[in-house]
Parts: C-alpha cells; structure tokens; sequence
C-alpha cells in the first residue's frame, strides 16, 4: 500500500483530541439527550397509533389542554419525519461514542446529526416545530464541542507518533 495513503487512514481513525473528564462528562448527556430522542422517535415509528389513540381518550384539565394538542399535532406527523429523526438520533449516539473516545471524526458525526435533528421537523411541520430553547441547547453543546476540540488538539503530538508508527525514520532514531 502507498505511504501516503497509510498516512491518511491512520491520521483519519487516529484520536486527535484529548478528552478530558469534563469533556466525557458532557458528551456522556449529550449522549442520555440523544438516546431519549432516537428512543423517543423509534416508539413513534412503530406505536404511532397506539399513542394517538392514548393522547386522545385521555381527558385532562384546561391547563393542559394546550400541551396535549401540541403533542397530537407533532405525532400526527409523517413517519419518514420520524425515521429519519431516529437515523439522525443513531449518529448521534456514534458521533458522542466516539467523541468520548477521542476521535475528532465524532465532532463531524455530531454536527451533521444535530442539524438533521433541527432541519427535519422545520422540513415537515414548519416554524411550529421550532424551539429556541433546543436550539441554545444544541448550540451550547456544539460551541463547547468544537472550542474544546481547537485547543486541546493533540493532532501534532500523534503525528510524529504515526509517523513511527508507519515506519519512518523520525530525527531521533537516526542518529
């Protein structure tokens, strides 16, 4: 195999940021946040008729009159928006497995997922399905991930690593 490209798999899948407990403690409720979205999503695309059948027999106050019409009016919703919510949800889980390992890659996984968790109900509901306090959340969330990432980059350090890893010969070996 060329050398060049044995350096971009190990650069690719080597780990390249320094995760500290701080770091795996917020990507560990990341990862709870993502879990109950992807869980939630998955009973919808199977029970969708069930738990319509439940919210409406269910009588309940005035003062929640407004919350149950709202949650009818997101389960109502197509399947597809729920599926593709539930992939979205599954790279998410990845993408903190592997941010809490290390692996910059997760950082990538992370992103993209999050946006499909806010683009596909926009997509399909509308601006009703828009919550500013899910958006500040993931924006919290995505601005510690990547301000972390840029200045606990070890990227350098694993360089020279890899390079003896792949067998060249550093300036200490040859002298």
């Amino acid at each position: 195999m060329n050398l060049k490209i044995k350096r971009l798999i190990v650069r690719i899948f080597d780990k390249s940021i320094k995760a500290g407990w701080f770091f795996r403690i917020m990507v560990v409720l990341s990862a709870i946040y993502g879990l109950v979205f992807t869980l939630f999503n998955l009973v919808i695309v199977f029970f969708k008729d069930t738990f319509i059948n439940y919210l409406t027999s269910l009588t309940l106050t005035d003062t929640f009159y407004f919350y149950k019409e709202n949650l009818l009016f997101f389960v109502s919703a197509n399947r597809l928006m729920y599926m593709i919510c539930f992939l979205a949800g599954c790279f998410i889980l990845y993408g903190c497995h592997l941010l809490f390992r290390g692996y910059k890659w997760g950082l990538l996984f992370y992103t993209i997922a999050k946006f499909f968790q806010v683009a596909t109900p926009l997509f399909f509901l509308g601006y009703r399905a828009f919550a500013v306090g899910d958006v500040m959340i993931i924006l919290f969330f995505l601005i510690f991930y990547y301000y972390y990432s840029f200045s606990h980059n070890i990227e350098k350090e694993h360089r020279a690593y890899n390079q003896i890893k792949i067998g060249e010969k550093t300036s200490k070996e040859s002298k």
